[in-house]
């Protein structure tokens, strides 16, 4: 059986959209909802599932846990072993795969895809990494299923991409103001990024906040978005300065897993 990972970031939904024009048979389109989705992002996986039914006759398939992970993971499951054990994790690592990553993506993609086939080896898995990211080394090491890579193999990278989306009239319009897309909470994003949450979208980034502040107050190991630099002492230093320079520390974003 074929699965597609689609994240609704450009590159997964490039990716799905040319495979199947190209003639590829998907059996499952994979989109994991975290609880953590911008609401326009729920709304473009809506539109893309209209257009790829109009297209292809192809669903999408929405893995949504019940629960919200990511707080039982970060404020009520403890470390259970190790010089940490007992202590709360708190809000996920800026660097690497980190508990979010594993439990609301990797872990329901994995239950579903063995639930529908369990053979690793006749399951093929597709991934939305570019020409160059593959190039780079970045690759997936999966045991439910082979990963296989249609953008390297095209050697397509962001600039290809963009231009496939914008001509078949189905870009994301959450890349208006943000050069990545994931969670809004992702640890992960760049200091323009989330100067970009704080003044479009307040009640996503008032979430950050409350998740910080309760960080704080259980203890957690790590209570902050970015290391020693909260929400709101970047709010601080946006209000200070609302055009402020981004070529300082944290503009790039970090290597998102989730894309």
């Amino acid at each position: 059986m074929t699965f597609a990972n689609l994240s609704g970031g450009r590159d997964s939904t490039a990716m799905v959209v040319r495979y199947l024009e190209l003639g590829g048979e998907i059996d499952y389109i994979l989109f994991c909802d975290t609880h953590y989705e911008f609401p326009q992002m729920l709304e473009y996986i809506d539109k893309l599932e209209s257009y790829l039914l109009e297209k292809f006759n192809q669903k999408i398939t929405r893995l949504r846990s019940e629960e919200d992970l990511l707080s039982k993971w970060a404020f009520e499951y403890p470390i259970t072993k190790g010089e940490r054990k007992g202590k709360l994790r708190g809000l996920p690592k800026t660097i690497g795969m980190d508990y979010c990553t594993r439990e609301l993506k990797a872990n329901p993609s994995r239950k579903f895809i063995k639930s529908k086939s369990a053979n690793t080896f006749k399951n093929t898995i597709l991934i939305g990494y570019t020409y160059n990211e593959v190039e780079n080394g970045r690759t997936s090491s999966l045991d439910y299923g082979i990963a296989k890579y249609p953008l390297h193999q095209w050697q397509w990278n962001e600039t290809e991409v963009e231009n496939y989306l914008r001509q078949k009239g189905i870009a994301n319009p959450l890349y208006q103001h943000f050069e990545r897309t994931g969670c809004f909470c992702c640890p992960k994003q760049s200091k323009k990024s989330l100067y970009t949450l704080y003044r479009f979208y307040p009640k996503e980034w008032e979430k950050c906040k409350q998740m910080e502040a309760k960080a704080k107050e259980l203890g957690c190991l790590n209570a902050t978005f970015k290391p020693n630099l909260s929400c709101i002492e970047l709010e601080a230093q946006f209000k200070r300065n609302p055009t402020m320079d981004f070529t300082s520390a944290y503009t790039e974003d970090m290597v998102c897993f989730c894309r």
